[in-house]
């Protein structure tokens, strides 16, 4: 009687094949997390003033995907007291009084714009921003002109036409200090390979800068196309403005060499800093109580800039009620 063939060594190639694969990927991850940020390189065009007028200090932003933009404008917001305007903000709050009050929310919103791209118009855009920056009592603002929402960046009327017309007629109000470009290498050339009808299917990542090829190859297929989709988009809308403020030379560039880089937050703040922006002196402090010294032991004091003190050498007499002033 014969038997039929195991399975046995099959399966455990098969195990091993897994095994095999989650070991390169547990590899690969633990590369990237310990892999040291590589540093920002900064770019500052020579048409910015040193001397800027700082009672009326107007920044305008750009960044794709990866570039860490939204997380850097909150901390400038709060360390440097910038208010943040952004498109999304103005479409979502002005745009229904423009169209008189025909859309009630956000989902109609959006739902309009794909039915009529034409309802949006930079000119409406800067108009509303020149509003709010005439009507707030702050003296520094940060202007995202880029949306991330794709219906409002397929607006046609948005995207094209005269930008620098409409540029130099908001200025003639709200002057613009610089622009700040958030970019990483190669990804430029990315738009440029699709803009130019490249008949290969796939990313040639020889074209890439290595730290950006890296990060490419680590990412699956279909998130590797919606990425490229979105820096297509993204350059789209942000490459005449870019042109606009280029011509006056007053970009400050930051390549962050692969997406994701936490070393643009520092990056941004010396650069900041550097042209005499002071940063805001509302600290959170923090008091920290511990029963034993051994339970401090492993934080580093000198980093987190905290200072011991023993209660006993501040109440001496135990039986005496402490009072904790928090200034």
């Amino acid at each position: 009687m014969g038997c039929a063939p195991s399975k046995r060594g099959s399966d455990e190639k098969s195990l091993q094949g897994s095994r095999d694969s989650r070991d390169f990927e547990a590899e690969r991850i633990a590369a990237m997390v310990l892999m040291a940020n590589p540093t920002v390189e900064v770019t500052i065009g020579n048409g910015i003033a040193r001397e800027p007028d700082f009672m009326h200090t107007v920044l305008f932003v750009f960044g794709g995907p990866g570039s860490q933009k939204g997380v850097l404008t909150q901390e400038l917001a709060h360390e440097f007291d910038f208010t943040l305007i952004n498109i999304e903000d103005i479409v979502f709050s002005y745009l229904p009084n423009k169209v008189a009050n025909t859309v009630a929310d956000i989902s109609e919103i959006q739902e309009m714009l794909r039915r009529d791209s034409g309802v949006l118009t930079l000119e409406w855009i800067l108009s509303m921003i020149s509003a709010k920056l005439s009507t707030s009592s702050n003296q520094r603002f940060i202007i995202d002109i880029v949306p991330e929402l794709t219906s409002i960046l397929r607006s046609e009327t948005y995207r094209n036409g005269d930008h620098d017309k409409k540029l130099e007629h908001f200025e003639r109000r709200h002057p613009v200090f610089f622009a700040m470009e958030l970019f990483v290498s190669g990804e430029e050339r990315m738009y440029e390979a699709q803009n130019e009808n490249d008949a290969r299917n796939e990313l040639n990542t020889k074209e890439l800068s290595p730290e950006l090829t890296a990060f490419v190859r680590g990412i699956d297929e279909a998130d590797k196309g919606r990425l490229e989709k979105r820096i297509l988009n993204y350059h789209k809308c942000a490459r005449p403005f870019l042109k606009y403020f280029n011509k006056t030379k007053r970009v400050v560039r930051f390549d962050l060499k692969v997406p994701h880089n936490p070393e643009i937050l520092y990056a941004v703040r010396k650069t900041l800093t550097d042209f005499g922006f002071a940063k805001n002196n509302d600290f959170i402090r923090v008091v920290l109580f511990v029963p034993r010294e051994k339970n401090i032991i492993d934080i580093d004091l000198a980093y987190y800039r905290l200072r011991k003190v023993y209660l006993s050498d501040i109440c001496p007499d135990r039986e005496e009620p402490l009072v904790i002033l928090l200034i």
